[in-house]
């Protein structure tokens, strides 16, 4: 609760999911507003570890 908590309360952010389990926040925001880094930041201040994962990669199936 705490993570969530520490993420929605960043200006720009819209929405926060976080799974304790899998370690892993998911995270909607508006980019003109907050950065990755200001989330981390977030993150950090109340004692955890984060870090920015890379986007999945596009398939090229569909070509």
């Amino acid at each position: 609760m705490a993570v969530r908590h520490a993420l929605r309360e960043v200006d720009g952010v819209v929405a926060a999911d976080v799974s304790y389990d899998d370690k892993r926040a998911d995270v909607r925001y508006r980019p003109g507003l907050v950065t990755p880094e200001s989330l981390v930041a977030a993150v950090d201040r109340i004692g955890f570890e984060a870090s920015v994962m890379q986007p999945a990669a596009v398939s090229d199936r569909g070509r």
